[in-house]
């Protein structure tokens, strides 16, 4: 196992509680910007076809920018990196919020905005998940990532709850006038971060930057790695199911006619789920076993959502046990979803190499994000041709399946995640 970076660019608890703490606070206002977006987008169109759109603009240019970015925060000072992007998401929210300000947003705007979130959020995620792992001791990571997705769902938990009220009573603009100033807390938590701890792995750095030639390098590192051979399309494939799943609330709402409160709800409940996982992660569960806690959150959710798609699908909308079914579902999306945020992520941070944690990440991002369009237009279509119940069942049938095959090819004991040293 490769070691995640040298010893004294570890921080002490006075710089890295400020650097976490900004960070969370940085991605405040993201689902207040997440149901707005989609929410604006269906209200627009009045089809659901408009969210694949959306959802299609937004996944595909955060490919792109995944394998741009990977050679990116492997070059140059992650540190720095995280000031910057923070500073051009604030700037790209605060021009939204002058559209919808003056009732002049459109469809393209929308297109536009999630565009520009992934050229400056994608390089920005990449910049944090490969720092991380060299300010933070092995032993700390799981709890480190688990306090911060529980910092953060905590304050998403929130905005969920009142997302559709502040749509129904106010519109779009206010939420995207709070997304852009907490941005700002972003770039000013970053700076408690020595530049020094910012710079990517331990090697010489060429004097001539060659993006093309060091994504050559990374991409035969993995290919003589029999385990990244196998996680990685294995956890591309999990994308390709996540992203229909993931614009599931607004349709569910809809179909049972409970319009922008109903979809602000659901996504309380699956922030609440995340909460609670990343909780339990981050103080009783520390010591979990990584990779089934991985692989059993998404059976469970897998499950949540079968069910809830054979209900919607044989009985009526007002039947008395969608609401419940409705509510544990998506919970439970939140809960499962815990153990690929927290305990794959960690081991995945854990055994790369720095040198080339970012490339890898990109290059994985790319794979899965290519493609995750193509599913989502189609399950979009789907929806509007079957209704969302069908829907929701093939995609959780397939993602059962799909966690049968990890436990079949992939190990499930955490000392047998090993990768060699790179040599280049």
């Amino acid at each position: 196992m490769s070691d995640a970076g040298t010893e004294p660019n570890k921080l002490t608890g006075r710089r890295l509680v400020p650097f976490l703490a900004g960070y969370a606070l940085g991605n405040t206002g993201d689902m207040f910007t997440q149901v707005a977006v989609l929410w604006t987008g269906l209200s627009l169109s009045g089809r659901a076809i408009s969210l694949a759109g959306l959802g299609g603009a937004w996944t595909l240019a955060s490919a792109v920018m995944g394998l741009a970015s990977g050679p990116i925060v492997d070059r140059f000072n992650r540190r720095n990196a995280i000031i910057w992007m923070h500073g051009c998401l604030a700037l790209l929210s605060l021009g939204l919020f002058a559209l919808a300000q003056t009732g002049h947003i459109r469809m393209w705007h929308l297109w536009a905005y999630l565009v520009g979130q992934s050229a400056f959020g994608v390089p920005l995620d990449f910049a944090v998940d490969s720092i991380l792992p060299d300010l933070v001791s092995k032993g700390r990571l799981v709890r480190v990532n688990g306090l911060l997705q529980s910092w953060g769902m905590t304050d998403n938990l929130v905005e969920a709850a009142v997302s559709g009220i502040v749509l129904a009573v106010w519109g779009p603009a206010p939420i995207f006038l709070f997304n852009g100033i907490m941005y700002l807390f972003g770039s000013a938590g970053a700076l408690f971060v020595p530049e020094a701890a910012g710079v990517a792995g331990d090697k010489t750095k060429p004097d001539r930057w060659r993006p093309l030639a060091d994504l050559r390098i990374t991409i035969r590192y993995i290919i003589r790695e029999r385990l990244l051979r196998r996680y990685i399309p294995l956890r591309q494939a999990d994308g390709l199911i996540f992203a229909p799943l993931f614009f599931m609330a607004p349709l569910v709402s809809s179909t049972l006619g409970w319009g922008s409160q109903g979809y602000g709800f659901f996504q309380s409940l699956t922030i609440g789920g995340v909460l609670t996982g990343s909780l339990l992660a981050s103080s009783v569960g520390s010591g979990w076993p990584k990779v089934k806690m991985w692989i059993g959150g998404q059976m469970l959710y897998a499950c949540g959502f079968l069910t809830l798609g054979i209900f919607l699908h044989v009985a009526h909308p007002t039947h008395p046990i969608l609401p419940a079914l409705a509510y544990g579902a998506f919970f439970v999306f939140g809960f499962g979803c815990t153990g690929g945020r927290v305990y794959q992520s960690s081991l995945y941070q854990e055994i790369l190499p720095p040198e080339h944690r970012g490339r890898v990440f990109g290059i994985g991002g790319f794979v899965g994000g290519a493609l995750q369009p193509l599913t989502l237009s189609l399950a979009m279509l789907l929806v509007d041709r079957s209704g969302v119940g069908i829907v929701l069942v093939g995609l959780a049938v397939i993602l059962l399946a799909l966690n049968v095959t990890k436990v079949l090819l992939l190990p499930l004991r955490e000392q047998d995640w090993l990768l060699s040293r790179p040599h280049e």
